[in-house]
């Protein structure tokens, strides 16, 4: 397998069907020689999932854990044909990266028109880094489409190692979409979507199907740490906030004041 250095599609218990807390993610992930993990929680509106005030105190998570880099975002879910999101926009400056996703409690499978244009909404929301699980085949999509709106956005796409094994039925999809990618000349991202920390770093699945269509490694984000840094510094973001770092430059200063 590929020398993968980064997952950018986690979740722990907090999304209310997983099973691991955010230190077992990065432990599990510093034993794998993960260099970063993405935290993409699930949005709002996704049954079990945290309030958005969740997301609006992400600043207090540290930035390395274990020496393992944390990304701090959100796998928002895609509501509506007009591909609407949860993302919740009142802490918007708290998330690091921000992925968007079809999911059934939040967009019940329509007509493949309107699947796919839930997707073009989102793709076309400049907050969006990524469209996860795309290969689900619950749901019909032009995937043409779609990757040339995600090509013209410089939206990234995902494959997901998860989906091989529970959404059943996605490989033939995620194939077509990984030998796409490469016609296109577009980067792609891998996820683990990680709802236990044993799967962290884990694109087994991902790895055989990117052989299988002859996948250029100067396309695949996850191969190095900078790729996915750059991308998102370039759309404005700024990564590894510390709001102790305020504290630390209040008190490094001089103090002036006289004390009698």
């Amino acid at each position: 397998m590929r020398n993968y250095v980064l997952d950018a599609h986690t979740h722990t218990l907090v999304c209310g069907h997983a099973y691991s807390t955010l230190t077992e993610l990065a432990n599990a992930a510093a034993e794998k020689k993960l260099e970063l993990i993405c935290l993409t929680e699930h949005g709002p509106e996704l049954p079990g999932a945290p309030e958005p005030v969740f997301f609006g105190n992400y600043r207090i998570i540290p930035g390395l854990i274990n020496n393992v880099k944390i990304l701090k975002g959100i796998e928002s879910n895609i509501l509506d044909v007009h591909g609407n999101t949860d993302i919740p926009m009142k802490y918007i400056q708290t998330l690091e990266i921000i992925s968007a996703s079809l999911h059934t409690p939040t967009f019940s499978p329509k007509s493949k028109n309107e699947n796919t244009s839930a997707v073009l909404g989102a793709i076309a929301n400049p907050h969006v880094d990524f469209i996860c699980h795309l290969g689900n085949p619950q749901y019909d999509l032009d995937y043409e489409a779609i990757l040339q709106d995600a090509k013209k956005t410089n939206t990234l796409i995902e494959i997901n190692n998860a989906s091989f094994f529970i959404r059943q039925g996605s490989k033939p999809n995620c194939e077509w979409i990984a030998n796409r990618c490469k016609e296109l000349d577009m980067p792609i991202i891998i996820g683990s979507d990680t709802h236990f920390a044993t799967d962290i770093g884990d694109f087994t699945y991902v790895d055989k199907v990117l052989d299988a269509v002859n996948f250029p490694d100067e396309l695949i984000i996850n191969l190095e740490t900078k790729r996915l840094t750059d991308y998102l510094e370039a759309k404005g973001r700024i990564l590894f906030k510390d709001p102790r770092q305020y504290a630390e430059d209040l008190f490094s200063q001089k103090d002036e004041t006289v004390v009698k």
